[in-house]
């Protein structure tokens, strides 16, 4: 009995090396997978292999004088005894267990006929998915190996939770102060335990997080006034809608809204809907009087939010209109609303031209839409300004959370919204 084993990425493959090895007669007795490294060890691929046999008595099978058309019970397909079906059949024999492999007659149009099938379109599938895997971490090991030579001040065996960081977009000065502090504060032993390394982390980024906490009301008497501003398209006026909600519904205040985007009807009748849901008075003004008569006749109220129109950072005449009405309202906290979604260029211009204008504190939104938050920490941060509040998505009042530093920082590590 002659036995041989052969090698190859696919099961095709495979089956053409038997076939040219040992002739059409062979019997294929043991089939496997297994992995193997790729080059310079990066990387896994998937290899098949398969042990074939020759002059193995597997008893005499009848040769039907016609053809005969058969169905696949698991493809559904049809197909004849003398086709290539056949020569790679599946059935086994009740003794040896093993399939035999059958002379092809016509291997162009049987070939085709095997290709059209559903067992060979998902074998295909399979295939490119396992090349796309392995190319995929190919080249992730590659990043991670040309940053590892790049960051030598990293150290190696925290490596990998400074490469979520920045892969979340936290700035490398940031990711590597964390991991050199986590270095100095745990022991060796408990850097391969991955959850505890994860809450240690988490812990650390919550405290280097400035937050402001939710809106309070800090008068006695007299409204507690809270001015929104911001760049187009951030979602000011959504944002508004559910503060008000909150405070108005959850929290049981009188909550009285003015808005100063007059350039926007969409947006007032959006706020208008919003402001008759929860039962509260909303003024739209265009001037700095206006605003003054506004805000006075809402003076017996507990809170009072101001909306106002989104405006470029490059546009200096608007952000200084801004500033004067601003001023006229007297607020007593200003939120710069932004927008996770943006470059952090972006971000850091906008929080430069609005600081001009008033910032006293920082609202994130869209952060259900962003691909990467590690922008928030780096923004807060770098501008020392508080972060008061997150949005997660459209729903009215739902979709906002106070900003809390142990909840940004498992975002950072990868948790879902």
């Amino acid at each position: 009995m002659n036995l041989q084993t052969f090698k190859a990425p696919t099961m095709a493959e495979a089956l053409t090396q038997v076939k040219s090895a040992m002739g059409s007669d062979a019997i294929i007795l043991h089939t496997r997978t297994f992995s193997t490294r790729k080059w310079m060890g990066l990387g896994r691929r998937e290899m098949v292999e398969i042990t074939a046999g020759k002059g193995i008595n597997i008893g005499r099978r009848r040769r039907p004088v016609e053809p005969e058309r058969n169905l696949d019970p698991r493809s559904g397909a049809t197909y004849t005894r003398s086709g290539l079906a056949t020569a790679l059949s599946l059935s086994k024999s009740p003794r040896s267990g093993v399939a035999p492999v059958a002379p092809l007659r016509n291997p162009i149009e049987n070939g085709r006929q095997l290709l059209e099938t559903p067992g060979a379109t998902n074998a295909a599938m399979l295939n490119l998915a396992q090349e796309m895997s392995s190319l995929k971490d190919m080249v992730s090991g590659l990043v991670n190996s040309a940053r590892q030579q790049q960051s030598p001040q990293v150290p190696k065996d925290l490596f990998d939770y400074y490469m979520t960081m920045i892969q979340s977009q936290v700035t490398d000065e940031l990711a590597t102060e964390v991991v050199r502090t986590i270095h100095k504060e745990v022991r060796p032993e408990h850097f391969p335990q991955q959850p505890y390394m994860h809450e240690r982390i988490a812990d650390l980024l919550e405290k280097i997080i400035p937050t402001a906490g939710p809106i309070t009301r800090t008068k006695a008497v007299g409204p507690h006034v809270v001015a929104l501003i911001g760049p187009t398209g951030v979602g000011k006026t959504t944002t508004l809608a559910k503060l008000a909600a909150t405070l108005k519904i959850h929290q049981k205040h009188r909550v009285g809204l003015i808005t100063l985007d007059t350039y926007r009807i969409a947006a007032v009748e959006q706020l208008r809907r919003y402001a008759d849901i929860i039962g509260s008075p909303l003024r739209v003004v265009a001037s700095a009087e206006e605003l003054r008569d506004a805000r006075h006749s809402m003076s017996g109220y507990d809170f009072i939010l101001i909306d106002t129109a989104g405006r470029s950072p490059n546009d200096i005449l608007k952000l200084n209109e801004l500033k004067c009405l601003i001023e006229t309202a007297e607020p007593d906290e200003v939120h710069l609303v932004l927008s996770s979604t943006v470059s952090q260029s972006s971000v850091e211009l906008a929080v430069a031209r609005f600081g001009e204008v008033r910032v006293d504190k920082i609202i994130f939104t869209k952060i259900d839409e962003a691909a990467h938050v590690g922008i928030v920490l780096n923004v807060v941060r770098k501008v020392n300004k508080r972060l008061s509040y997150i949005t997660t998505g459209q729903n009215v009042p739902d979709d906002i959370e106070v900003g809390r530093g142990k909840r940004l920082a498992q975002l950072i590590l990868g948790a879902n919204v």
